[in-house]
């Protein structure tokens, strides 16, 4: 069975941060591409991630047991 996958966008990007987000997506093998806005100037990138029913857990390492 596979997650489902939604579109996630990074609107108002320079073109140094779309690279650099692309470059990150793809090292991780995820579907990423960008597009030119209506302005000529910013990029939108758009990324196609895996969905959770659930969200994530809390991260434990930091919690003393005496808190609750």
């Amino acid at each position: 069975m596979t997650m489902k996958e939604s579109w996630f966008h990074h609107s108002d990007c320079t073109t140094q941060q779309a690279d650099e987000l692309l470059a990150q997506y793809r090292r991780r093998g995820v579907l990423a591409e960008r597009s030119l806005n209506p302005d000529y100037i910013t990029w939108t990138v758009s990324a196609k991630l895996p969905e959770s029913k659930n969200p994530p857990r809390p991260n434990n390492r930091w919690q003393n047991r005496v808190w609750g």
